[in-house]
């Protein structure tokens, strides 16, 4: 596997799709939820790294050491779905530069037919550029531009993404396509 490319990926995935985010951390600390196991393996798309939840129940992806200045990824999990065979998580994925902080926001789930003995969770960002005007004021996010919407409420946000992406959660094709 290559170094660190979750990281690379993550940012990358990020800047280039329509994604969910927010200036401020929406899930306070101590009302996330650790998965099922304390120790996991976090993929986007085929890059994968083991991670270890933290006492603060937080997962913490940091840099290779040749990118020691790079700030890690810390990220946190609320469920979203419990009551289907596969649970689905909302991640909330702290990204740092030099200069801002913002969350943004994903989802997770074991991805099937992983090959190891640690869970394989894979992410998924569901895009915000399908929603209407309408859609948007009641689930509480804003469009801020062509590619990203601004979450302000995370109660009304997890019901619009159950509402709209609910029966895709349990497709591959939901999973895979980029």
């Amino acid at each position: 596997m290559a170094p660190f490319r979750i990281l690379t990926a993550m940012a990358s995935l990020m800047a280039l799709s329509a994604c969910f985010y927010s200036e401020v951390p929406l899930i306070p600390p101590g009302e996330q939820v650790t998965l099922p196991y304390d120790g996991v393996v976090l993929c986007l798309a085929d890059d994968c790294r083991n991670v270890m939840v933290g006492g603060d129940g937080v997962y913490e992806i940091p840099p290779p050491p040749e990118e020691a200045d790079e700030k890690p990824l810390q990220v946190r999990f609320q469920a979203l779905m419990t009551n289907v065979d596969n649970p689905v998580y909302l991640a909330e994925v702290e990204m740092r530069d030099d200069e801002a902080v913002s969350f943004h926001y994903l989802v997770a789930h074991i991805r099937a037919g992983a090959a190891t003995h640690v869970p394989t969770y894979e992410f998924a960002m569901p895009a915000c550029n399908d929603a209407d005007e309408d859609t948007q004021g009641e689930s509480s996010f804003e469009r801020v531009d062509a590619y990203s919407c601004r979450v302000k409420d995370l109660a009304a946000f997890k019901d619009y993404l159950i509402d709209e992406h609910g029966a895709d959660f349990g497709t591959e094709a939901f999973w895979t396509e980029d």
